[in-house]
C-alpha cells in the first residue's frame, strides 16, 4: 500500500500545482463538516436538527440559480482564476463572520451566502481539469483531483479529533477552518492560472456529434424494415441522466445529514468518536481515488453509476441493524458501511464528473453542480425533518428507496 501512496504522490506535476489552495480549501471543510451541524444542534440557542436541515436545504436551493451563474459567466469570460479566487476570498471572510456570530437568524443567513460563493469554484474547478487532461485521461484527470482533496478531507478530520480530544470551545476550531480557508486563498493566487487554450471540450463536443450523426444514419437506414429505429433515434436519455444525478445526490443527503446526530444520539458517540467513523470514510474514498488514477481501461460511462447506486441502497440500511445491535457491534457496522461507501464513491463521482464534461455544453458548466445541488438541498430538508419527527430509522428506509429510484434512472440512461 505504501508503494501506492507514493506512486500517486509523485505524480504531482506543475500543470496540477494549482489543487495545493484546493487541499488547504478541503482541510477547512472536513474540519467543519462534523463540526457544523452538532454544534447548531448541541451549543446554539434553539438549534435542533430540523433547524439545521432549513438551514442546509434554504442555502443549497439558493445556490442552484448560481451554479447556472457562475458556470455561465466563467465560460463567457474564460477568466476561471478569477472565480476561484473570488469564491475562496468570499468564503474566508463569511466564514470568520460566522466563527463570531451567535444569532440563530444570522448563522443562517451567513451560511446561505458560504453555500453560494463556495459554488463559485466548482464549474472552473472542472474545466481546468478537462483542459489540463487529453479526453481519454479525464477520469484518472478528476481522479488525481478528488484524491489529493479528498486528502485535504482526511486531514480535516483527523485535525477536528484532535481538536475534540482537546476540549477546545466550537468558536476556536472554526477560526482556525477560517486560517486553512486562508492559507488556500493564498496558494490558488500563487498557483492558479487561465489555461491558455480552451479546446479539449470542444473537441469532445465535435466527437459526440460525428459520433450521434453516424448512429442516426445507422438508424434512419433501418427505419424500413424496423418501425421502431426512427423511435429509438427520437429518443433522448440525457433527462434520465439529469435524473439520476438529482435522485443519487437526494439520497445521498437524506442519510448523511443528520448522520452524526444519529452516532451521538441513538449511538452515544463521543464527538472525537464521530470524527474517527467520517475519517474513515475519507481514507477509503482516497484509496478508491488512488486506485482509480493508476488504472487504465475504466469502465466506461454509468456502469460504476448503477452498481453503486444498488450498493448504497443496501447500506443505508446497516445503522438501522446497528441502532439494535451491542455497542461493539454497533460500531463495526458503521465502520463496514462508512468504509464500503467511501471506496465505492471515489467510483461513482469520477465517472459522474468526467460523464458530465462530455455531456454538458460549453456556457453551462453549471448545471452539474445545479442538478446535484437540487438533489442535496431536498434530501438535507428530508432526512432532517423525517429523523426529527419520525426516526432516524425511517430517514435510512427513505434513503435506500430513493438510491433504488437513481439505479433505475441510471439504467434507463444506459439503455440509450
Amino acid at each position: 500500500m505504501l508503494e501506492n501512496f507514493f506512486c500517486v504522490f509523485s505524480l504531482w506535476s506543475p500543470a496540477m500545482r494549482w489543487l495545493t489552495g484546493f487541499v488547504f480549501y478541503k482541510i477547512a471543510f472536513g474540519l467543519l463538516s462534523v463540526l457544523l451541524p452538532l454544534y447548531i444542534t448541541q451549543t446554539v440557542s434553539q438549534g435542533n436538527l430540523v433547524v439545521w436541515g432549513i438551514f442546509t436545504a434554504t442555502a443549497t436551493f439558493l445556490a442552484i440559480p448560481f451554479a447556472f451563474l457562475w458556470g455561465y459567466l466563467c465560460d463567457a469570460t474564460q477568466r476561471y482564476r478569477f472565480f476561484i479566487l473570488m469564491s475562496f476570498a468570499t468564503v474566508t471572510v463569511l466564514l470568520y463572520f460566522f466563527s463570531i456570530t451567535t444569532d440563530l437568524f444570522m448563522l443562517g443567513f451567513l451560511y446561505a451566502l458560504i453555500v453560494i460563493f463556495e459554488t463559485a469554484h466548482e464549474p472552473p474547478k472542472n474545466v481546468l481539469i478537462a483542459e489540463t487532461y487529453s479526453h481519454m485521461e479525464w477520469k484518472q484527470g478528476f481522479a488525481r483531483y478528488e484524491a489529493w482533496t479528498e486528502l485535504g478531507w482526511v486531514v480535516g478530520l483527523l485535525l477536528g479529533f484532535f481538536l475534540a480530544a482537546l476540549s477546545l470551545e466550537n468558536s476556536t476550531v472554526m477560526l482556525i477552518s477560517v486560517l486553512f480557508s486562508f492559507v488556500s486563498l493564498l496558494a490558488s493566487a500563487i498557483f492558479v492560472m487561465d489555461p491558455a487554450l480552451i479546446f479539449e471540450r470542444g473537441l469532445v463536443s465535435i466527437e459526440k456529434s460525428i459520433s450521434v450523426v453516424q448512429r442516426g444514419a445507422v438508424l434512419l437506414s433501418k427505419a424500413d424494415s424496423d418501425p421502431h429505429a426512427l423511435e429509438q433515434f427520437k429518443q433522448e436519455n440525457s433527462s434520465a441522466l439529469c435524473m439520476g444525478l438529482v435522485l443519487f445526490a437526494l439520497a445521498t443527503s437524506t442519510f448523511f445529514t443528520p448522520l452524526p446526530i444519529f452516532f451521538a444520539r441513538n449511538l452515544t458517540l463521543q464527538t472525537s468518536t464521530i470524527f474517527i467513523l467520517f475519517l474513515l470514510n475519507s481514507i477509503s474514498c482516497l484509496l478508491g481515488y488512488f486506485h482509480i488514477q493508476r488504472k487504465t481501461g475504466l469502465p466506461e460511462g454509468n456502469k460504476p453509476m448503477e452498481r453503486i447506486a444498488l450498493l448504497r441502497c443496501g447500506l443505508v440500511l446497516f445503522p438501522i441493524i446497528a441502532g439494535f445491535s451491542p455497542f461493539f457491534g454497533a460500531i463495526a457496522l458503521s465502520i463496514t458501511m462508512l468504509v464500503a461507501m467511501g471506496l465505492a464513491y471515489a467510483f461513482y463521482s469520477t465517472s459522474v464528473l468526467s460523464l458530465s464534461m462530455e455531456v454538458i455544453p460549453q456556457g453551462r458548466a453549471g448545471l452539474f453542480t445545479a442538478l446535484v445541488g437540487t438533489g442535496s438541498a431536498i434530501g438535507c430538508f428530508i432526512g432532517s425533518f423525517v429523523a426529527e419527527n419520525l426516526g432516524f430509522q425511517y430517514t435510512f428506509i427513505a434513503s435506500a428507496a430513493i438510491f433504488l429510484l437513481s439505479f433505475v434512472a441510471f439504467k434507463k440512461f444506459a439503455q440509450k
